[in-house]
């Protein structure tokens, strides 16, 4: 009797210290702190911070088919991108994006010869592209409004990519990390 005794306290007390847990003193404040986090994650989740499943290879090594990331929708609110930034932009909708780095900026003019990036004529460097090929591609002069953007995986011939200008108004922001 004893030892029964015993075990329905101990049970008891593990039950009021789970319920403590879960629930704090009060159920009540408990649920709103839970309503009132539940809003917060949706707002940031849906507006600010999307996250991204990345599918495809052009931007290996540094970002891995894969592998998920966020993309920090407030990065543009304020200021221009930037060459070498990695964008996002949006080809249908929020949930289907092209994940690429901004190579030339509006009015610029860009070329490739032999694998270098020529802008306005001097060579650029890229330290982010390992594997590079012998990508060429004549002159092309970016709109105004426009960016010029391709991955960073140059491994393969420059037809096998997706590249080119892209409107300002298509890119939703910029990679978290």
């Amino acid at each position: 009797m004893k030892i029964q005794s015993q075990a329905r306290k101990f049970f008891v007390n593990v039950g009021r210290w789970a319920k403590r847990i879960l629930f704090g003193k009060s159920l009540r404040r408990t649920l709103v702190r839970a309503a009132v986090l539940a809003t917060i994650s949706f707002i940031l989740f849906k507006f600010l911070l999307l996250p991204t499943r990345i599918n495809g290879v052009s931007m290996e090594p540094r970002y891995r088919n894969g592998s998920i990331n966020f993309v920090n929708t407030l990065r543009y609110r304020f200021r221009a991108p930037r060459r070498g930034d990695v964008v996002a932009i949006r080809m249908a909708g929020q949930h289907v994006m092209l994940l690429k780095r901004i190579i030339g900026l509006p009015g610029e003019r860009l070329a490739f010869h032999s694998g270098v990036l020529i802008v306005n004529g001097k060579p650029t460097p890229e330290t982010y592209v390992k594997d590079g090929r012998d990508w060429n591609l004549p002159e092309v002069k970016i709109g105004s409004n426009e960016f010029f953007v391709a991955g960073d995986n140059r491994s393969m011939p420059i037809d096998f990519y997706a590249h080119g200008c892209v409107e300002r108004s298509r890119i939703i922001g910029g990679l978290l990390f």
